[in-house]
Protein backbone atom coordinates (compact mmCIF):
# COMPACT_ATOMS: atom_id res chain seq x y z
CA UNK A 1 0.00 0.00 0.00
CA UNK A 2 2.99 2.33 1.14
CA UNK A 3 5.13 1.69 -2.01
CA UNK A 4 1.83 1.90 -4.23
CA UNK A 5 1.16 5.59 -2.86
CA UNK A 6 5.12 6.78 -3.54
CA UNK A 7 4.89 5.92 -7.16
CA UNK A 8 1.37 7.61 -7.77
CA UNK A 9 3.13 10.80 -5.84
CA UNK A 10 5.98 10.67 -7.94
CA UNK A 11 4.12 10.54 -11.28
CA UNK A 12 1.95 13.26 -9.74
CA UNK A 13 5.54 15.17 -9.61
CA UNK A 14 6.35 14.58 -12.71
CA UNK A 15 3.65 16.01 -14.05
CA UNK A 16 3.95 18.89 -12.21
CA UNK A 17 7.20 19.34 -13.05
CA UNK A 18 7.29 19.07 -16.80
CA UNK A 19 3.64 21.36 -16.77
CA UNK A 20 5.69 23.72 -14.92
CA UNK A 21 8.83 23.72 -17.60
CA UNK A 22 5.92 24.37 -20.40
CA UNK A 23 4.43 27.35 -18.84
CA UNK A 24 3.14 30.07 -20.42
CA UNK A 25 3.17 33.66 -18.50
CA UNK A 26 -0.04 35.59 -19.84
CA UNK A 27 -2.85 36.40 -17.67
CA UNK A 28 -5.44 35.86 -20.04
CA UNK A 29 -7.01 33.10 -22.01
CA UNK A 30 -5.07 32.00 -25.32
CA UNK A 31 -5.80 29.62 -27.72
CA UNK A 32 -3.81 27.77 -30.05
CA UNK A 33 -0.31 29.44 -30.94
CA UNK A 34 1.53 28.06 -33.90
CA UNK A 35 5.44 27.33 -32.62
CA UNK A 36 4.99 27.27 -29.05
CA UNK A 37 3.79 25.12 -26.29
CA UNK A 38 -0.04 24.94 -25.14
CA UNK A 39 0.09 22.86 -22.96
CA UNK A 40 -0.28 24.12 -19.31
CA UNK A 41 -0.53 22.03 -15.89
CA UNK A 42 -0.96 22.10 -12.37
CA UNK A 43 -2.03 20.26 -8.75
CA UNK A 44 -4.80 20.02 -6.82
CA UNK A 45 -5.70 18.89 -3.06
CA UNK A 46 -9.44 19.18 -1.47
CA UNK A 47 -12.09 16.87 -0.05
CA UNK A 48 -15.22 14.70 -1.12
CA UNK A 49 -18.27 13.80 0.86
CA UNK A 50 -19.03 10.55 -1.03
CA UNK A 51 -21.76 7.97 -0.23
CA UNK A 52 -23.08 4.77 -2.43
CA UNK A 53 -26.40 4.22 -3.44
CA UNK A 54 -29.22 1.48 -4.93
CA UNK A 55 -29.85 -1.95 -4.85
CA UNK A 56 -31.66 -1.15 -1.70
CA UNK A 57 -28.46 -0.19 0.25
CA UNK A 58 -29.70 1.44 3.20
CA UNK A 59 -26.82 4.25 3.83
CA UNK A 60 -27.36 6.76 1.55
CA UNK A 61 -26.73 10.77 2.38
CA UNK A 62 -23.09 12.13 1.21
CA UNK A 63 -21.31 11.30 5.08
CA UNK A 64 -18.10 9.78 4.52
CA UNK A 65 -15.24 12.53 3.86
CA UNK A 66 -12.18 11.88 2.15
CA UNK A 67 -8.99 13.27 0.48
CA UNK A 68 -8.18 14.48 -3.27
CA UNK A 69 -5.09 15.24 -4.23
CA UNK A 70 -4.20 15.15 -8.13
CA UNK A 71 -2.36 17.32 -11.24
CA UNK A 72 -3.73 18.02 -14.29
CA UNK A 73 -2.28 19.24 -17.87
CA UNK A 74 -4.66 20.98 -20.42
CA UNK A 75 -4.56 22.75 -23.56
CA UNK A 76 -6.60 24.71 -25.97
CA UNK A 77 -8.61 22.82 -29.17
CA UNK A 78 -9.84 26.36 -30.23
CA UNK A 79 -8.28 29.17 -31.55
CA UNK A 80 -10.17 31.35 -28.90
CA UNK A 81 -9.30 29.43 -25.69
CA UNK A 82 -12.47 28.90 -24.83
CA UNK A 83 -12.79 24.79 -25.11
CA UNK A 84 -9.88 22.58 -23.63
CA UNK A 85 -8.89 19.18 -22.95
CA UNK A 86 -7.75 18.35 -19.41
CA UNK A 87 -6.23 14.98 -18.66
CA UNK A 88 -5.84 14.05 -14.95
CA UNK A 89 -3.76 12.23 -12.46
CA UNK A 90 -5.70 12.15 -9.68
CA UNK A 91 -5.88 9.66 -5.92
CA UNK A 92 -9.68 9.97 -4.57
CA UNK A 93 -11.12 8.58 -1.10
CA UNK A 94 -15.29 7.51 -1.63
CA UNK A 95 -17.34 5.03 0.35
CA UNK A 96 -19.93 5.80 3.04
CA UNK A 97 -20.11 6.35 7.07
CA UNK A 98 -23.64 5.87 8.76
CA UNK A 99 -23.65 6.22 12.43
CA UNK A 100 -26.35 5.58 15.00
CA UNK A 101 -28.29 8.39 15.93
CA UNK A 102 -30.51 8.00 19.43
CA UNK A 103 -33.61 10.15 19.73
CA UNK A 104 -34.13 11.64 23.95
CA UNK A 105 -35.19 8.33 25.08
CA UNK A 106 -32.07 6.33 23.88
CA UNK A 107 -33.87 4.55 20.92
CA UNK A 108 -32.74 4.83 17.70
CA UNK A 109 -33.75 6.67 15.33
CA UNK A 110 -34.51 5.81 11.39
CA UNK A 111 -34.38 2.38 9.49
CA UNK A 112 -30.72 1.77 10.10
CA UNK A 113 -30.00 -0.32 13.09
CA UNK A 114 -25.70 -0.25 12.90
CA UNK A 115 -23.27 1.33 12.45
CA UNK A 116 -21.42 1.06 9.27
CA UNK A 117 -18.27 2.59 7.43
CA UNK A 118 -16.64 2.20 3.83
CA UNK A 119 -13.72 3.60 2.47
CA UNK A 120 -12.70 2.69 -1.40
CA UNK A 121 -9.56 4.36 -2.25
CA UNK A 122 -9.12 4.83 -5.67
CA UNK A 123 -5.94 6.24 -8.75
CA UNK A 124 -8.07 8.03 -11.78
CA UNK A 125 -7.58 9.37 -14.55
CA UNK A 126 -10.20 12.54 -15.81
CA UNK A 127 -10.17 13.16 -19.19
CA UNK A 128 -12.47 16.24 -19.81
CA UNK A 129 -13.72 18.63 -21.48
CA UNK A 130 -13.28 22.81 -20.67
CA UNK A 131 -15.24 24.86 -21.75
CA UNK A 132 -14.60 29.01 -20.71
CA UNK A 133 -18.10 30.40 -20.79
CA UNK A 134 -17.66 33.73 -18.89
CA UNK A 135 -14.44 35.11 -17.65
CA UNK A 136 -12.49 33.12 -15.01
CA UNK A 137 -15.87 30.98 -14.73
CA UNK A 138 -15.35 27.09 -16.65
CA UNK A 139 -17.42 24.17 -17.05
CA UNK A 140 -16.23 20.41 -17.11
CA UNK A 141 -17.43 17.41 -18.23
CA UNK A 142 -16.07 13.84 -19.52
CA UNK A 143 -15.70 10.45 -17.88
CA UNK A 144 -13.12 9.35 -15.35
CA UNK A 145 -11.25 5.85 -15.17
CA UNK A 146 -9.89 4.62 -12.10
CA UNK A 147 -8.57 1.41 -10.37
CA UNK A 148 -9.19 0.69 -7.08
CA UNK A 149 -5.71 0.57 -4.82
CA UNK A 150 -7.47 -1.01 -1.14
CA UNK A 151 -10.79 -0.85 0.59
CA UNK A 152 -11.30 -4.32 2.67
CA UNK A 153 -9.36 -3.08 6.34
CA UNK A 154 -11.70 -0.06 6.09
CA UNK A 155 -14.79 -1.89 5.68
CA UNK A 156 -16.30 -2.12 8.90
CA UNK A 157 -19.71 -2.96 10.53
CA UNK A 158 -20.25 -1.52 14.20
CA UNK A 159 -16.51 -1.81 14.17
CA UNK A 160 -15.37 -4.95 13.26
CA UNK A 161 -14.13 -6.02 9.65
CA UNK A 162 -17.12 -7.01 6.93
CA UNK A 163 -15.80 -10.30 5.96
CA UNK A 164 -17.78 -12.25 3.39
CA UNK A 165 -19.02 -8.90 2.29
CA UNK A 166 -18.82 -9.44 -2.04
CA UNK A 167 -15.66 -8.11 -3.54
CA UNK A 168 -15.87 -5.05 -5.41
CA UNK A 169 -14.50 -3.98 -8.70
CA UNK A 170 -10.44 -3.31 -9.38
CA UNK A 171 -11.68 -1.02 -12.32
CA UNK A 172 -14.30 1.90 -12.27
CA UNK A 173 -15.92 4.32 -14.89
CA UNK A 174 -17.47 7.37 -13.36
CA UNK A 175 -18.69 10.65 -15.24
CA UNK A 176 -17.63 13.95 -13.72
CA UNK A 177 -19.64 16.98 -14.42
CA UNK A 178 -18.66 20.35 -12.61
CA UNK A 179 -17.66 24.13 -12.34
CA UNK A 180 -14.52 26.54 -11.42
CA UNK A 181 -13.24 29.51 -11.20
CA UNK A 182 -9.48 30.29 -11.90
CA UNK A 183 -8.25 33.43 -10.87
CA UNK A 184 -5.29 35.47 -12.88
CA UNK A 185 -4.97 32.15 -14.43
CA UNK A 186 -3.28 30.50 -11.84
CA UNK A 187 -5.26 29.97 -8.42
CA UNK A 188 -8.90 28.39 -8.82
CA UNK A 189 -11.24 26.74 -6.67
CA UNK A 190 -13.35 23.46 -8.55
CA UNK A 191 -16.36 21.97 -7.17
CA UNK A 192 -17.35 18.85 -9.45
CA UNK A 193 -20.01 15.82 -9.26
CA UNK A 194 -18.64 12.39 -10.08
CA UNK A 195 -20.87 9.29 -10.43
CA UNK A 196 -20.14 5.64 -11.37
CA UNK A 197 -21.48 4.76 -14.69
CA UNK A 198 -21.30 1.28 -13.68
CA UNK A 199 -21.46 -0.58 -10.73
CA UNK A 200 -18.60 -0.92 -8.22
CA UNK A 201 -19.60 -3.84 -6.42
CA UNK A 202 -22.47 -6.55 -8.04
CA UNK A 203 -24.75 -7.71 -4.87
CA UNK A 204 -28.22 -9.64 -4.36
CA UNK A 205 -30.10 -11.14 -7.20
CA UNK A 206 -28.11 -8.89 -9.98
CA UNK A 207 -24.63 -10.65 -9.64
CA UNK A 208 -25.24 -12.90 -12.59
CA UNK A 209 -25.47 -9.64 -14.80
CA UNK A 210 -22.88 -7.00 -13.87
CA UNK A 211 -24.40 -4.06 -15.89
CA UNK A 212 -27.39 -4.49 -13.93
CA UNK A 213 -28.19 -3.77 -9.99
CA UNK A 214 -25.00 -3.26 -7.55
CA UNK A 215 -24.40 -0.43 -5.72
CA UNK A 216 -22.35 2.87 -7.38
CA UNK A 217 -20.52 5.65 -6.04
CA UNK A 218 -21.34 9.09 -6.01
CA UNK A 219 -19.08 11.66 -4.81
CA UNK A 220 -19.06 15.75 -4.74
CA UNK A 221 -15.32 17.08 -4.66
CA UNK A 222 -14.83 20.43 -3.65
CA UNK A 223 -10.76 21.51 -4.35
CA UNK A 224 -8.23 24.37 -4.50
CA UNK A 225 -5.60 24.28 -7.53
CA UNK A 226 -2.69 26.00 -8.96
CA UNK A 227 -2.06 26.07 -12.69
CA UNK A 228 1.23 26.73 -13.81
Amino acid sequence: MKKGILIFLSVLLFISISAQENKNHSTRPEGLKEGQSNFRGGVRIGFTGSQITKDGFAFEGFNKFGAFVGAFVNFPVTKSGKWLIQPELNFIMKGCKHTLKFDENGNITGPNMEDYKLQLMYGEIPVLVKWRFFRGFQLELGPAFGILIKNIDVEKVNGDPNYGAPPFARFSLSGIIGIEYLFFNHLGVNLRFEGSLLPVRKTGASQWMYLLGGQYNQSFCFSVYYQF
